[in-house]
């Protein structure tokens, strides 16, 4: 080991730099019938470097709600789950979530009051 180097420090550098290869950008958007009501929650999954357990896992959930079309951002993000309701018994609702331009997971429905489930894990 180099004189004057710091285990610690090094180890923090070291997992901070794997983090930050794990996380990335999401985009999820809520489309389907313009103006389509809608009810749902998503969690954002983030890690952080801890002295303690080395890496600190978090999430944190989101309500929303609105019209179609809708978009919602989670930064830095090891993962990303979302769930979404219809809130009548017309038109169709499709969730989509993105990295970048990349399309990663989508679901539709057309059923009345119909939920769908979409997921993100970065590998």
């Amino acid at each position: 080991m180099p004189v004057g180097c710091n285990v610690e420090d090094m180890l923090k550098d070291t997992i901070e730099s794997v983090i930050a290869g794990l996380t990335v950008n999401y985009t999820i958007e809520v489309g389907g019938t313009e103006g389509l009501n809608f009810s749902g929650r998503y969690v954002v999954v983030t890690q952080e470097y801890d002295s303690v357990n080395v890496v600190a896992s978090n999430s944190h959930s989101y309500n929303v709600s609105g019209n179609v079309p809708a978009q919602y951002k989670a930064e830095n993000a090891v993962s990303v789950a979302g769930m979404f309701q219809k809130k009548s018994e017309e038109g169709t609702l499709e969730v989509k979530i993105l990295k970048g331009e990349e399309l990663i997971d989508s679901a539709n429905t057309s059923d009345a009051w119909g939920a769908v489930l979409v997921t993100a894990v970065n590998q």
